[in-house]
């Protein structure tokens, strides 16, 4: 995140370099190999012992968030998809790259509240900012972030170690993302009986994603396969049995759902398949070996961390389903969100 570039140019230096001394070098003021935010490059040294596991997402005005979000929120989401890829991974978050294209002049008070929010999300996920780059652009706002965290070498948990017989787990809940951006959205479609408070919540649950860093130890230590949910449940599963080579099946009476998403799915059953299939959860989507289930559970128990035993592996001729109560497959149509 410099400006060196620019400021040998005939033209006198651009805002840039105020807008990253102004705003950003202090969320890098306790990172050793960010150097202030002063040079080309940033300098990661991992413990003795450890592999530096890395992950990109990019976040769109429009696309991942709405134009009457504040920045704060934006800022917090945009790190928190970066470091759930980490928890899931088993990497304990340390640094990140961010970079930002803004149109036009940048209003200070909106980089003011995405610094704060960059703030408030490094010191809950424990990690601070390494460098990155500023932009201006005709489209809308845009934020990148690589974040790279530390796991003990040779760790790392991917996506295709799942085995027959392995059970499948979900951090969390599932679903209150999606009800949370169609309550931002009009017509207000909320069933009766639906609380301030439940609306509350499954607002924040769009607007700040919550990774689950308690669970990068169970993860790290138990499973044989593991992503975080982003695009939706169903997809995601799909797209773990795929790399592992197997099949698998999600019991959708099973998949846990907070009281709000309950209450929708009583008042409107339709819905079930959107949050089966929408996204936007940021829970962890793992798989453990039958000898090491009652371990994971236990340790996920300590942690305080919520997990639900929602399916199995299965072979991979026997393909990957969703079933209800009755054990008869949900035709699904459409498993996950898509972008292209």
């Amino acid at each position: 995140m410099n400006s060196n570039a620019r400021a040998m140019s005939d033209r006198p230096q651009s805002g840039e370099g105020d807008i990253i001394e102004r705003y950003f070098a202090p969320l890098a003021a306790d990172t050793p190999g960010a150097f202030n935010l002063t040079d080309d490059a940033g300098l990661i040294n991992p413990p003795d012992g450890m592999d530096i596991v890395m992950t990109t997402d990019v976040i769109v005005s429009g696309v991942h968030f709405l134009d009457q979000t504040t920045p704060e929120d934006v800022a917090y989401k945009a790190l928190a998809v970066n470091v759930s890829d980490l928890c899931a991974k088993g990497a304990e978050p340390a640094v990140y790259l961010l970079s930002l294209s803004l149109p036009g002049n940048p209003d200070p008070a909106w980089l003011g509240g995405l610094r704060h929010g960059l703030a408030e999300a490094q010191d809950t996920f424990g990690c601070t900012l390494l460098g990155g780059d500023t932009v201006a652009t005709p489209g809308p706002v845009t934020l990148s972030i690589t974040a790279a965290g530390f796991v003990p070498e040779g760790r790392m948990v991917h996506r295709d170690g799942a085995g027959e017989g392995d059970t499948v787990y979900v951090t969390g809940t599932i679903g209150d993302a999606v009800l949370g951006l169609k309550l931002f959205q009009p017509p207000d479609i909320a069933p009766e009986g639906l609380s301030d408070a439940q609306r509350d919540f499954l607002r924040n649950r769009y607007l700040r994603p919550r990774p689950r860093l308690a669970s990068i130890e169970p993860v790290r230590l138990h499973t044989s396969a593991s992503m975080d949910v982003s695009d939706g449940l169903v997809g995601d599963f799909v797209k773990l049995c795929r790399a592992s080579s197997v099949g698998g099946i999600i019991e959708a009476d099973k998949v846990p759902l907070s009281d709000a998403a309950t209450l929708w799915v009583e008042k409107d059953s339709d819905i079930l398949e959107e949050l089966l299939s929408g996204g936007d959860d940021y829970e962890i989507l793992q798989t453990v070996p039958e000898t090491a289930a009652a371990a994971f559970e236990d340790d996920c128990r300590r942690a305080g961390v919520d997990v639900t035993a929602i399916g199995r592996i299965v072979a991979a001729d026997e393909g990957v389903r969703v079933r209800d109560g009755q054990g008869n497959e949900i035709a699904m149509s459409r498993k996950s969100y898509a972008h292209f």
